[in-house]
């Protein structure tokens, strides 16, 4: 048979009232059945006062069952014995329901910044540029984990009826963009790489991260995977990281910027630290005392000053000069005015992989050290054998790095108006300083029959340097088999 349950009603105290020769005793029950007060009178004309056995049976009588406090029960008797009077002493307690557990969502993901610098360095200090608050998330990952609400566990009166509980409410949750719930409708995957965003009661991914203003201590330092949009600047000792691309609408401090893709922004002064790496292309306003690394093309459009940058693309200023620094080019430099008339170094490389060179310069240390050992060593100690080995193991390695080949090598350098002297060129195999001023238009090649540079009328960088001396080949080619005597001629 199914027990009974207690079902809530009016706010009413429930009385139950026994008149004994000796004694008065009420039990009073709370509206919601939880607790049971007693009050105890003895009488001032004799009679016995209450014992235990008639405690348990007006018990029984009112169905008081639950919860007795055995050091209440103590307490009453006591005072009955000594006849005293007892006033809302808690008798009996039932037990409260236990209400089901809301449903709520647990992520499956964490903060990328937590794979940064910690918060708290050995010295205590806090970065207060570690401010993230949303969460990056790949293409299927797990986003989130939906707990269902729970059933909550009954209660009892102290009659002994069940209380049910009050069951948790359900998650209220919408599936939005990029995420997918499972079959079970327990798990949400995600089906794009981005951050996790949470609106509402709707759950989504988004690639594009937009930032309303500045990149500060209010926003913090943002990695994020997807493409990041900042409306502002973005200030000294922040980063900005990001996988698909980033937008900088205002200027870059002292910071680092890195991203797979293209990077655009007004301009940077980087105070000589300030640092970017770039899986695409760049393209902006200005840039000075920068550190760039840059697998694409970098397009100023006013001028680049004091920086190193080092491009697998082309390098190109619109309207202004490329001015003091290094710059290393797989694909061919271009601006307005190259070097200064002060005594700002500026050096420009083309048509050479800024990775093969660092891997060059390597080898040949190695090769060096290899020697300077051979050499310290005393005669007879060391193997000849192994020593050559080591030396053509070194040499093959090197041959290896000066043979590869890249499509888009152009040992080409165009300047439009001036070319100042004291600038250090390098294309293709030939490295020289400019000795004198020189006025352009002209293209900078190298000159393979006669050695040194070309200094050529200027044309685009998509008509290469190898093109333009193949034609000074093919020419001179001719004029060698025009000057050579014929067969008759040497005979006569």
């Amino acid at each position: 048979m199914a027990e009974k349950q207690f079902i809530k009603g009016a706010e009413t105290v429930s009385h139950f009232e026994v008149k004994r020769h000796g004694y008065t005793v009420t039990f009073e029950i709370s509206p919601d059945g939880l607790e049971c007060c007693c009050f105890y009178e003895p009488t001032t004309i004799g009679g016995t006062p209450l014992t235990y056995t008639e405690l348990q049976g007006h018990l029984a009588q009112f169905k008081i069952s639950v919860g007795i406090i055995s050091e209440s029960v103590s307490t009453l008797l006591n005072f009955a014995a000594s006849a005293k009077s007892v006033s809302s002493l808690l008798l009996a307690r039932g037990i409260q329901m236990t209400p089901g557990e809301d449903g709520h969502i647990v992520m499956g993901v964490a903060d990328d910044l937590a794979k940064e610098e910690a918060d708290e360095d050995g010295a205590g200090t806090v970065d207060f540029r570690r401010v993230q608050s949303f969460l990056n998330v790949d293409a299927g990952e797990l986003v989130a984990t939906i707990k269902p609400a729970g059933c909550g566990q009954p209660g009892r009166t102290v009659t002994g009826k069940i209380i049910p509980p009050l069951p948790g409410s359900p998650v209220k949750l919408e599936i939005g963009q990029n995420v997918r719930l499972s079959d079970d409708g327990l798990t949400i995957f995600a089906e794009a790489t981005g951050r996790v965003c949470v609106r509402e009661d709707t759950i989504s991914v988004e690639d594009i991260y937009e930032i309303n203003g500045n990149v500060d201590f209010k926003v913090g330092n943002v990695a994020f995977k997807g493409y990041v949009e900042v409306k502002g600047d973005v200030l000294d000792g922040f980063f900005v990281k990001a996988t698909k691309g980033i937008k900088i609408l205002g200027n870059i401090g002292v910071c680092t910027i890195e991203s797979e893709g293209d990077i655009s922004f007004c301009g940077m002064n980087g105070q000589g630290t300030g640092k970017i790496v770039c899986g695409g292309s760049i393209t902006a306003n200005f840039i000075s005392d920068a550190v760039i690394e840059c697998a694409g093309t970098i397009t100023a459009e006013i001028e680049i000053r004091s920086s190193q940058i080092k491009c697998l693309g082309a390098i190109s200023v619109n309207k202004g000069g490329l001015t003091g620094g290094e710059y290393f080019s797989l694909a061919g430099i271009e601006c307005v005015n190259l070097g200064s008339r002060t005594a700002l170094r500026t050096r420009v490389v083309a048509g050479v992989h800024y990775g093969d060179l660092e891997e060059l310069n390597s080898l040949f240390n190695e090769l060096k050290l290899l020697v300077a050992e051979f050499t310290a060593a005393p005669k007879g100690s060391v193997d000849m054998k192994e020593f050559a080995k080591k030396r053509a193991a070194i040499t093959e390695r090197t041959q290896n790095v000066r043979s590869r080949v890249y499509e888009q090598c152009n040992p080409k350098i165009n300047v439009k108006n001036i070319l100042y002297e004291g600038v250090n060129i390098t294309v293709g195999m030939i490295s020289d300083n400019i000795l004198e001023e020189r006025k352009g238009p002209m293209s900078v090649i190298e000159n393979t029959i006669e050695g040194g540079f070309r200094f050529l009328g200027m044309t685009p960088l998509s008509f290469t340097a190898q093109m333009i001396e193949q034609s000074f080949i093919q020419q001179h080619q001719i004029e060698q088999q025009k000057n050579r005597p014929s067969i008759q001629e040497g005979g006569a």
